[in-house]
């Protein structure tokens, strides 16, 4: 590996240098499909202004329309109302002759106003079309690759980087039978492979439901002159219960598989320190410190080794954790002086993100979950990016790049940190000669969340999001043939009284409403093909006969060169539909 390959200190080499690379690049990476689209920037700027100039020529025509009706409709209510009288003729009069073709007038140059602000609109959608056909998925991806060569990723997560993953490095595939995968994206550091996954995960527990109930009574007192005296009182009286519910919530998670420490386990957990002062933290050091050496001194009191050494850097032990490793030697192996100083700059810091993230290693296996990437779109939609204004369009792909290759390279910046990670070039691993699918499972669930949810949704499903696994999968040809099955809720309304004793010394039954959910399922079966096609490709050929096949078997989705089509309780995806559906489309160009 080149030497300035290297990223030695990623947090530092990311706000010095890296940070305006990306920027430039992307900016680069548009003007030069902006190029290849042959766009004509300059013809859509003055487009532009015709645009804005038809908007405020119908703005002006609505006010105008808007009080042309309001003064007809006015004096038409004033007539009716005064009918009997000479002035009220004579309003009904002036309504019918003057003011009614007045507000028909101005509405008639309203709708002449919008059309041409429509047609100002569709020249500049032609002006851009090529330039909106050219946009594709991958396309952050691509600008990420070409600042930094040293992280290379991929288009689409292939079943030899999965096998690899679980076969070499001990990577678990299933994800769990409620855990369904929404979007993937892989890649490597020198060979050494990583997967970004965001997926959608539904755990049954207990949720409170609350009921209320308002009771009243007459409480009779003396009045202290020998009389008494009656009073109404009140009390809301509430009740509790919990029952059974699915809890949905989604999860993006980085996995990296490197060699380096292979009998290492441990893992660790934001420190709550990032942006807080200098003292503070060596505040929070010093405590962290004690509570190890008395945890440290405690154990050899009882007579048991300890269950990790500190190091010698306060700084990095208190900040990172890890207190649960398993290997001192391999820890210190990983963590030199330069991962310590890394990690402790990447911790402190609270730009761009702080200490946000939870990092965990399984052996060979290491993962990180970061708060930021929590909340972020990975999937670089090239819907987002299309428009009619070059500019507007631009500064969208370029700050979607920026947030895009932010939020991934400070999830790999945990793993960057550690030079012996980039150090680290796998050994060889030989392949099968035969792949169980032509696509993985991932980049499978992935394709059937992308389609219509509701052509998966079982007959007496609920609200909840569904839960789609591919369950089984069998190759079509160039494609995949897969059974997805669909996991949701009927929900049925249900009230269950609670006793609860009120102010007026009696019991009294509290309703509360509360919800069952029963799993319902259906299977359907997909077709997932990777094409290698663009999106310009796809829309074309949606256009043709793709389309009417696609149209005929119910839907289809797009992503990332990935076809997938819904086939319903069609048991069969023929050979020559799945060859036919790769044939009609070309290779994308370089």
């Amino acid at each position: 590996m080149a030497e300035e390959q290297m990223i030695y200190k990623p947090r530092d080499m990311y706000e010095h240098s890296l940070k305006k690379q990306y920027h430039q690049a992307a900016d680069e990476y548009f003007e030069a499909l902006a190029t290849k689209a042959s766009t004509d920037k300059g013809g859509n700027k003055i487009h532009l202004k015709a645009l804005a100039a038809a908007r405020e020529a119908e703005a002006q025509a609505a006010k105008k329309a808007k009080k042309a009706k309001r003064l007809a409709t006015f004096v038409l209510v004033i007539g009716i109302l005064l009918a009997l009288a000479i002035i009220g003729i004579f309003l009904i009069i002036l309504y019918a002759k003057k003011l009614k073709p007045a507000a028909n007038n101005e509405a008639a140059a309203l709708e002449k106003a919008h059309k041409k602000t429509m047609d100002a609109l569709d020249v500049c959608y032609a002006d851009l079309a090529t330039l909106n056909a050219l946009l594709d998925w991958n396309m952050p991806a691509d600008v990420m690759e070409k600042a930094t060569p040293i992280i290379d990723l991929d288009h689409v997560f292939s079943p030899q980087r999965l096998e690899y993953l679980v076969n070499h490095y001990g990577m678990t595939e299933d994800l769990g039978a409620m855990t369904s995968v929404l979007g993937v994206q892989s890649g490597n550091i020198q060979g050494n492979p990583f997967l970004l996954v965001k997926t959608r995960k539904c755990e049954i527990r207990d949720k409170e439901y609350q009921g209320t109930l308002t009771i009243t009574w007459t409480e009779t007192r003396s009045d202290g002159r020998g009389g008494t005296t009656t009073v109404t009182r009140s009390e809301t009286l509430i009740a509790t219960i919990e029952e059974p519910a699915p809890f949905h919530g989604e999860d993006t998670v980085l996995i990296f598989g490197n060699e380096a420490a292979p009998k290492l386990h441990f893992s660790r957990f934001p420190s709550g320190v990032s942006g807080k002062s200098e003292k503070d933290i060596d505040k929070f050091v010093k405590n962290k410190i004690k509570e190890f050496e008395k945890r440290e001194k405690k154990a050899m009191k009882s007579g048991k080794q300890p269950n990790f050494t500190v190091l010698g850097n306060d700084e990095f032990e208190a900040l990172f954790g890890a207190q649960d490793r398993d290997n001192e030697v391999e820890f210190r192996l990983l963590f030199t002086p330069l991962a310590q100083t890394n990690l402790v700059s990447l911790i402190k810091n609270p730009e761009p993100f702080g200490d946000d993230f939870v990092m965990c290693k399984d052996g060979m296996i290491n993962s990180v979950a970061s708060r930021h990437s929590q909340s972020f779109d990975y999937s670089a939609n090239p819907d987002w990016f299309a428009g009619y204004d070059y500019e507007a369009m631009k500064k969208k792909f370029v700050d979607y790049c920026d947030a895009y290759i932010k939020g991934l390279f400070f999830d790999l910046a945990p793993l960057l940190s550690i030079p012996l990670y980039q150090m680290h070039q796998p050994h060889e691993y030989i392949y099968k000669d035969v792949l169980e699918s032509n696509v993985t499972s991932y980049e499978q669930e992935a394709a059937a969340n992308a389609l219509n949810p509701s052509l998966f949704k079982p007959e007496k499903a609920g609200g909840c999001p569904l839960i789609l696994k591919a369950v089984k999968s069998s190759k079509v040809g160039k494609g995949d043939q897969v059974t997805i099955k669909a996991i949701g809720y009927q929900e049925t309304p249900r009230v269950t009284y609670v006793s609860k004793m009120g102010g007026d010394g009696r019991m009294h039954q509290v309703p509360v409403h509360w919800i069952q959910y029963d799993e319902v399922t259906k299977t359907d079966n997909i077709g997932v093909e990777e094409t290698n096609a663009s999106k310009r490709d796809y829309m074309s050929q949606l256009k043709g006969s793709l389309g009417k096949y696609l149209r005929s078997e119910g839907g289809s989705s797009f992503q990332k060169g990935i076809v997938a089509l819904f086939l319903g309780g069609k048991n069969a995806w023929s050979p020559s539909e799945a060859d036919g559906i790769s044939s009609l489309f070309t290779k994308k160009e370089n």
